[in-house]
Order: structure tokens, then C-alpha cells, then sequence
């Protein structure tokens, strides 16, 4: 392409220097064969006096000369072409191949203007006009151009030359500057197809250019993420595996201790209804944050007052709260406080953030809900002894089940509906538990 770019411009270049050059001779050329014809071919009274035999041939000394230097000379001849007086000093063998090329392409005497004629050596604009003195004979004016031509083509061979040399550096420039460019491209691609492959081992590039280094750079934290989103469900899987096992394993050992005789069917299967009840609850869990990970555009988002979700939350664990004594304060700003969310999935998150407090709590869960400018803060807290250091940076991870913990699930989905809506959860245990969320209040991005 960058040499298909070059031969075109300098392609344009070459035919608009010449045909401003052919143009520009031609206008000279024919302003000065103009100015000879008017002023010696047609007013007699510069002509020297002699005998009515001989034929005229005007003195063109008196004459201008023109923009590219060349000056008209003038020879006579009669209706047959034959030539009958010359300036001496002319070469009689051009002026012979002029009226013989005038002749043999039949071109009229008689005003004949501007007519360009090549002769084996040479290239010549010729005009022609009738002797006023003597009928029958024509003045025939005409000016070399041939050393303009020369020049033309002179130009032209030194154009074609420079072109040829611009286009052999410009291939080995482009060559260079391609190299540059494929060569990271190349290992780029092939660590795309190593990473493709599964192979996340990160790969330290070093580009001459920056962009490619940013870009290996991106991949690079790319492939990271991936690798540790890979260790994440080959742990989940896992984990999740494990999880589904021990209620199975339960079950199957009392039915087959019912079968055989050796259990008591009722406490059998007060134990197998229960396992199953624990197996259905894991797979819920398991389903949903499974929807939640792979969630797409389609969530539908709503404005809705947060304070209603989470007195919902509160009022549908009331005889949960009411069975171990609990109590449940509010301290909710008087005022509305409206955010755009999905009710389902942050009425779950509140479920679970409250359901953990009341595990741990000893007398009083405290919820709050309040805004501050575009700021608004929900908090969850207990009064019970509190998360300890060792289980503090691992209770957001699936899965990981910390004192009295279920099958650790519960705080990963919270923590996923709050990524889901752009907040953030901060969790602190200077005086039991608090889970505070803090979300800036405009529509999540999608």
C-alpha cells in the first residue's frame, strides 16, 4: 500500500509537471509566432528593399524574445512546399524535413498557426502567412523548442530515477518498520494461544515501542486474573462437591440402616428430612451465586427505598428472632432513602447479612440505613463476641466456613449483589460485628 501510495503521487506529480511545462512552451511558443507573423510576416515595411524577382526574407533582429529563451527564424516558400529563400546560416536539411513534414500531411499555408513538427533532430512550433509582396509565397515562421524538450525529458528521467530510489528505500523502510511491528505482534498472538490453551504463566516482554509493551503488559494482568479465576472454580467445584457429599453420605447410611434394621425409621427420617432440607438449601445457594457470577445486561434495576427491603428482611425473620430473644433496632433516616437496585437479589444479600447476625448475636441486632449527599450507608450489627483475626480476610470466600458457619456460601453471595450494584462491604469487630455497605447513589453500570 505505501508503494501503490508512492507510484500514484509521484505518478501525478510527473503528469501534471508535464502538461504544465507542454502548456506553458506552448503558450510562449505561440505568443512569440504571433507577435513575428503581425509584425514581419504581414507589415511589409520592415522588409528590406529588393528586386521584385527575388523573394522577401524579413530581418528578424528587431524581434522580442520569449519566456524560455529561444528565437524565431523564418525561411520562404512557394504554394508547392519548395523552399526559395533561408538565412544561410540555418541548416538546409531541417528546413527541408519542415516543409516536407508540412507537405506530406497537406497542411494549409494560409494562416497556418502554432503547428508543432519533429524532424529527425529536432522539434519545431511553426506558423505560416502569405508574402503580402508577392502572391504565391509564404513566410514560414518557426521556433526550436527542442532544448526545452530535452530539458522535459532530461527531468523526467531524473524524476523516474528519484521515484525508483524513493520506492527501493521506502520498501526497506517499510520492510523494517513491518518487522517492528509483526514481530511483537507475533509473540502477543502466541501468548494469546498459550493463554487459550490454559497456560496462564506470565511472559515479561520487552517492546522497542510502548504501546505494545502496555498492551503485553494488559495481557499480562489479563491472564492473571484468569489464572486466579480458574484456581477459584477448580476450588468451588470442589468445595461444592465436598458440600453436596456429607448430606448424601447421611442420608444414605440411615436409609440403609433402616433397610438392615438397625436404626429407628422415625429418627431416620427426622434425619434424612433434615439433610435434604440442609442439601436443598446448599443447592439454592450454589444455583444462585452460580446466576449471579454469569449474570448478563437483561437485570432489570429499579428505584425503591432501601429502608423497606431490609425492614422486609427484618420482619421475615421475626419468629426466628422472637424463638432465640433477640431484638432488632432501626435507626433509619426519617426521609426516604431511594436507590436504584434489583429487589430480588439485594432483599437476598439482607437476608443473609441478617441471618449471620443472628447467629452470633447475644441480645440486639442493630440495622441502619442513612444518606449522606450522594453517599448511602447500610449497616447490619450484633452484639456477640465477633469475627476472630484468623477467619477475618478469608469470611468473604466461598465456601469457608468460620465458627458455627453453615456451608459458607451466605457471605460470598452478599459480597457478589453489592460488586453487582457497585458498592462496597466493609466488615469491622470493635464491638460485635458490623457489615456496613456504602453505595454512591446513581445507576450501576452494566
Amino acid at each position: 500500500m505505501l508503494l501503490l501510495l508512492l507510484a500514484v503521487v509521484f505518478s501525478s506529480i510527473f503528469i501534471a509537471f508535464n502538461l504544465f511545462i507542454d502548456n506553458y512552451t506552448r503558450l510562449n511558443v505561440e505568443t512569440q509566432l504571433d507577435d513575428l507573423v503581425n509584425n514581419f510576416g504581414r507589415n511589409d515595411g520592415r522588409e528590406r528593399d529588393k528586386p521584385q524577382s527575388d523573394y522577401f526574407l524579413p530581418n528578424l533582429n528587431g524581434q522580442q524574445r520569449n519566456k524560455i529563451g529561444t528565437q524565431g527564424e523564418v525561411f520562404v516558400v512557394d504554394v508547392g512546399y519548395d523552399i526559395k529563400n533561408y538565412d544561410a546560416k540555418e541548416d538546409i536539411d531541417e528546413l527541408t524535413q519542415i516543409s516536407s513534414y508540412l507537405k506530406n500531411r497537406k497542411i494549409s499555408l494560409e494562416n497556418a498557426r502554432a503547428i508543432f513538427v519533429e524532424t529527425e533532430q529536432n522539434d519545431y512550433f511553426i506558423s505560416s502567412v502569405e508574402n503580402p509582396k508577392e502572391p504565391g509565397s509564404f513566410f514560414i515562421f518557426y521556433v526550436r523548442v527542442s532544448g526545452v524538450n530535452n530539458l522535459v525529458n532530461a527531468v523526467n528521467l531524473a524524476l523516474a530515477v528519484i521515484v525508483a530510489a524513493a520506492m527501493v528505500i521506502c520498501f526497506v523502510i517499510a520492510n523494517i518498520i513491518a518487522g517492528s511491528v509483526t514481530k511483537p505482534v507475533k509473540k502477543l498472538s502466541l501468548f494469546a494461544m498459550e493463554i487459550g490453551k490454559g497456560n496462564f504463566t506470565r511472559i515479561e516482554f520487552s517492546f522497542q515501542d510502548i504501546e505494545f509493551d502496555e498492551l503485553g503488559e494488559a495481557m499480562n494482568q489479563s491472564a492473571e486474573k484468569l489464572d486466579l479465576y480458574d484456581r477459584d472454580q477448580r476450588a468451588f467445584f470442589q468445595n461444592a462437591s465436598h458440600e453436596l457429599r456429607t448430606p448424601l453420605m447421611s442420608i444414605r447410611c440411615h436409609a440403609e440402616g433402616v433397610e438392615c434394621g438397625l436404626m429407628d425409621p422415625k429418627k431416620s427420617g427426622a434425619t434424612i428430612i433434615s439433610e435434604v432440607d440442609r442439601l436443598s438449601v446448599l443447592v439454592e445457594d450454589i444455583l444462585y451465586i452460580s446466576r449471579i457470577d454469569s449474570i448478563s445486561n437483561q437485570i432489570d434495576y429499579h428505584e425503591n427505598d432501601l429502608r423497606d427491603t431490609l425492614s422486609l428482611c427484618a420482619e421475615s425473620l421475626k419468629t426466628v428472632t422472637e424463638k432465640k430473644g433477640l431484638r432488632i433496632v432501626y435507626q433509619f433516616d426519617a426521609n426516604p432513602v431511594l436507590f436504584v437496585y434489583n429487589e430480588k437479589h439485594m432483599y437476598r444479600a439482607f437476608i443473609n447479612l441478617i441471618s449471620n447476625a443472628l447467629r452470633y448475636a447475644r441480645d440486639t441486632i442493630t440495622l441502619r440505613c442513612c444518606q449522606t449527599g450522594e453517599q448511602i450507608e447500610t449497616s447490619v450489627i450484633d452484639d456477640g463476641d465477633g469475627i476472630s483475626p484468623d477467619d477475618m480476610p478469608h469470611i468473604f470466600e466461598r465456601f469457608y466456613k468460620g465458627r458455627d458457619g453453615k456451608h459458607g456460601i451466605g457471605l460470598a453471595i452478599v459480597k457478589s449483589v453489592i460488586e453487582l450494584h457497585n458498592g462496597n462491604i466493609m466488615v469491622d469487630c470493635d464491638q460485635g460485628t458490623r457489615f456496613t455497605i456504602m453505595f454512591h447513589k446513581e445507576l450501576p453500570k452494566l
